[in-house]
């Protein structure tokens, strides 16, 4: 029998990701072509992709009411993909950021709460021994003691991770230490993954 796998996106660090190979390769990634590759070999059951709402103001301007309507859209389209599972959580905060080089502030957009319900998720399907394997794409170290907890109910979890200090693509540390196993995605794997 062939191990059974859910995998789990952070889609903020997805967004990255995606933003990366459009920078380097001028093409973008696809859910299920990152989902068939990483699962290849392995019954694929679900892919679970996490992201908060577009920020919005208390009085949305027109350009955070159309950006909000587009994001619908786009969540919409990721359920249609067979075994995909668009998970709306948490929300968008605007942070104050300073730029050192053009010594400027200016309001940079943070999710929030989108880690805890990955932690969440994980911790509840590993407790229920859902499948054999999780596979996670974040670089969020908050995810580190979720993914403890998940091996101690006997799942293995592994982390697909970039790294490209250039562009500033990282993992933590501490959460690919604590994974059962982990793996880079370098330009290869991803240009292997883009429509």
């Amino acid at each position: 029998m062939t191990e059974t796998a859910i995998i789990l996106i952070d889609c903020g660090y997805f967004d990255k990701i995606n933003q990366y190979v459009q920078n380097t390769l001028g093409k973008k990634v696809s859910f299920e072509k990152l989902s068939k590759k990483i699962t290849e070999g392995r019954t694929h059951i679900r892919t679970k992709i996490y992201h908060a709402p577009p920020y919005q103001s208390a009085n949305p301007t027109e350009d955070e009411k159309e950006k909000y309507k587009r994001s619908q859209e786009f969540f919409k389209t990721i359920n249609r993909i067979p075994r995909h599972q668009f998970v709306m959580v948490g929300r968008v905060k605007p942070i104050p950021v300073h730029c050192p080089k053009c010594k400027q502030d200016y309001m940079e957009p943070k999710q929030k709460g989108v880690d805890v319900a990955i932690a969440l998720d994980l911790v509840k399907m590993a407790l229920k021994k859902t499948v054999d394997l999780f596979i996670l794409i974040s670089g969020d170290e908050d995810l580190s003691d979720a993914v403890e907890m998940a091996q101690e109910g006997s799942c293995n979890v592994i982390i697909y991770y970039c790294y490209d200090p250039d562009f500033k693509m990282f993992c933590s540390q501490k959460l690919r230490d604590t994974a059962s196993d982990r793996m880079q995605m370098d330009l290869q794997f991803l240009e292997d993954c883009t429509m």
